[in-house]
């Protein structure tokens, strides 16, 4: 009776143990690296997507076309009899997206991830390049970019850091389904400029943000960012190889990177000289000001319905929004400011922040 009863559980034992393995291989997924010359197309086609089924994933969801995968960033597989189901996270935005394959159908779009989001602090000195010195210390050329987005507003180039400089950040980290998927957003940074740390947070506003410091609102520059979210694509670079045409052509403003269709902002009260459409500038407006500088915005998705010859508008309205028309590669705004004929630097003239988040910034300080 005892034999029995112990053969009984132990059957019973095996018959679960078998049963949860079953269970949990249909529903773990495996993290696969991005590697490079990868993109959304071929990693459909090396997980067993026929051509047919390649083309339907990509009409399924607009936002699916525009996918932008990079070196640091991971996917998710889960296969299962004949199913085949992926996770893909863009990397520069919080974009994340579900196909599911079985058998010969396809299923495809956006979904909320489920992250569980841990910190991470990088520390280093400064040897060579600053960039180079940030990516020795963390593979990441997003998480790189982000530490040097911190710093724009405070230094010409980064020429101006010395040899052995002190640097440190903090940066999330994400995961889902308990694998680690991709970086998020660089919370805190320090740097240390002519001798002194400038430290720097991230402060976010909405969908956006912006590296930030005390001393940031006593600067004296006549204009506000243009955007939400201070992410630099391309500085003022009067000797600049074109990435389109190939020539040696200026670049005579600040590429700020976001998404098609985030807001763009009069950075101060001005009155609309120009706007319209030709082929180097996409969709474009041009502004005067009271001070008698001029600020231009190219490459637009969509001008507002309002803007027309001669409108005044207010620091902080709406004039447009972010695109990729004209001579462009991947959505940004470029952002130019003219002073007495001249072209010059943006940087040197436009705050690290929008006008709409000053009082934000001003209470965090106040409550610090």
């Amino acid at each position: 009776m005892t034999f029995h009863l112990a053969s009984i559980v132990s059957a019973f034992l095996l018959a679960f143990t078998s049963y949860q393995s079953v269970h949990a291989g249909a529903n773990t997924f495996t993290a696969k690296p991005v590697r490079l010359g990868d993109n959304l197309l071929s990693i459909l086609r090396q997980q067993g997507f026929s051509e047919k089924q390649r083309e339907q994933v990509l009409a399924s969801d607009k936002g699916l076309r525009n996918l932008f995968l990079t070196l640091d960033t991971r996917y998710l597989v889960r296969k299962s009899g004949n199913e085949v189901e992926l996770r893909m996270f863009d990397s520069q935005t919080s974009a994340a997206f579900r196909i599911l394959k079985k058998g010969a159908s396809v299923q495809a779009g956006a979904y909320k991830p489920n992250y569980k989001t841990t910190h991470a602090r990088i520390d280093g000195r400064v040897y060579g390049s600053l960039l180079g010195s940030v990516l020795a210390k963390i593979n990441s050329n997003w998480v790189a970019t982000r530490f040097m987005d911190a710093y724009v507003f405070d230094m010409a180039s980064s020429r101006d850091v010395a040899r052995g400089a002190r640097f440190w950040f903090t940066v999330e980290k994400k995961y889902e389904a308990g694998q680690f998927v991709k970086y998020g957003e660089v919370l805190q940074t320090s740097l240390e400029i002519d001798g002194s740390p400038v430290q720097k947070k991230f402060v976010r506003y909405k969908d956006g943000g912006v590296f930030f410091s005390a001393q940031d609102l006593i600067e004296d520059r006549p204009f506000f960012a243009p955007v939400e979210y201070i992410k630099v694509a391309s500085r003022f670079k009067p000797n600049r190889l074109h990435p389109i045409t190939g020539r040696l052509q200026p670049h005579l403003g600040i590429d700020f990177e976001l998404p098609v269709g985030e807001p763009v902002f009069a950075p101060r009260k001005g009155t609309v000289v120009r706007y319209g459409h030709n082929h180097a500038a996409g969709n474009y407006i041009v502004l005067l000001h009271s001070n008698g500088m001029e600020t231009a915005y190219n490459h637009l998705y969509r001008i507002d319905k309002k803007i027309r010859q001669g409108l005044k508008v207010n620091v902080g309205e709406k004039i447009a929004e972010v695109g990729c028309t004209g001579y462009c590669t991947r959505a940004h705004l470029h952002f130019a400011v003219k002073k007495k004929g001249r072209m010059v630097d943006p940087i040197k003239y436009i705050k690290s922040y929008p006008p709409q988040m000053e009082r934000l910034l001003e209470e965090r300080v106040a409550s610090n």
